[in-house]
């Protein structure tokens, strides 16, 4: 991973926890895709629909400072209806990120990311 790439990474994770969903909106490609780990009704596809859901979490409290978009405890925040653990494999290209997979654990997306 580039130093350019983690710089991004770490710039957008700060914007998610102080709620600036501009920076958010201008990190992201247009055609952005945000998959879960079971294809479904949660998949983005495109720009508006990740914003959409980034939004909805935030307002939830999934924001918060103890808060990693890229591993996550969504039990902790909404209770034993949300998985106790998912992971997300954020890509990036051209400074934009493109895609973003959803996995069940941490493990899962290190997996998949090799």
């Amino acid at each position: 991973m580039s130093v350019e790439t983690m710089r991004l990474a770490r710039e957008g994770f700060a914007a998610w926890q102080r709620g600036d969903f501009e920076t958010l909106e201008a990190m992201l490609d247009p055609s952005v895709q945000w998959r879960a780990s079971v294809p479904g009704e949660w998949d983005c596809h495109s720009r508006a629909d990740v914003m959409d859901v980034i939004k909805e979490r935030y307002r939830q409290g999934f924001g918060g400072p103890d808060t990693v978009i890229v591993v996550a405890h969504p039990a902790a925040v909404g209770g034993d209806e949300w998985p106790k653990e998912v992971a997300t494999v954020i890509t990036f290209g051209d400074g934009k990120v493109t895609d973003m997979q959803d996995y069940r654990t941490r493990q899962e997306a290190l997996t998949a990311a090799q």
